[in-house]
């Protein structure tokens, strides 16, 4: 028989909130697994290495539930979200280029390749032989300018719309249009055709009981503050 849970699971995101907010905090399991992908590729986007990836998305979670109070479904939680998360990246930069100079150099050095891993795909032989391919085209997209990555990810992987990504990245939208085709310029053309840009930067499910557990004991440390 489906649960209860299960079957919330497929609410939008604004009823599971109001439930959350009424008390019920363990739906937001289902908050925090619905944008781990999204997060995670937005991380990634920006060169950090899957454990700094990783430690972004828990805080941008963390962030998102300690606000969740002030939430106005004005914009998609999505897009609020991703808000909270891209701060956090640039917070993240920041502080790298400030205290850690020497050490930045994966980040802003366009001509270091960055390898991050992609998700085994099993199912078929053709992704496996693909997988090369991605990992390619992803060191390409590592080698273009952050102000175009960022778009290219926003827009191609992640599926924002021209209006959102300006609203994120607060540019024009004809602006967008500009930097998304000079990103698709960059990138080597004959490998656009054989890789799907949904599958860059992919992040495996297996990491995501991780990152619900750190999340929500992070929710717990901070009540046991509140209430000693």
């Amino acid at each position: 028989m489906e649960t209860l849970q299960h079957k919330i699971s497929y609410a939008s995101d604004e009823t599971i909130i109001k439930k959350i907010l009424d008390g019920e905090i363990v739906l937001f399991e289902i908050l925090i697994r619905r944008y781990n992908a999204l997060l995670y590729k937005i991380a990634r986007s920006y060169g950090f290495n899957h454990e700094d990836a990783e430690d972004l998305m828990q805080e941008s979670h963390f962030s998102a539930y300690k606000s969740l109070g002030s939430f106005r479904a004005e914009a998609s939680y999505k897009t609020w979200l991703t808000k909270i998360h891209m701060n956090g990246c640039y917070h993240k930069l920041d502080q790298r280029s400030v205290q850690y100079e020497e050490a930045t150099d994966e980040i802003i050095n366009h001509h270091t390749a960055v390898t991050p891993t992609i998700a085994e795909n099993q199912q078929t032989e053709q992704m496996v032989m693909n997988k090369e391919l991605g990992r390619v085209l992803e060191e390409s997209l590592q080698q273009i300018p952050l102000a175009y990555r960022t778009v290219f990810v926003l827009r191609e992987i992640e599926g924002f719309s021209v209006a959102e990504t300006a609203d994120l990245l607060g540019i024009t939208p004809v602006n967008v249009k500009v930097r998304l085709n000079r990103a698709k310029a960059m990138l080597q053309k004959q490998l656009e055709k054989f890789y799907s840009a949904a599958d860059l930067y992919e992040f495996h499910l297996m990491y995501c009981d991780k990152i619900v557990k750190n999340v929500f004991a992070k929710i717990a440390g901070e009540a046991n503050e509140d209430h000693p």
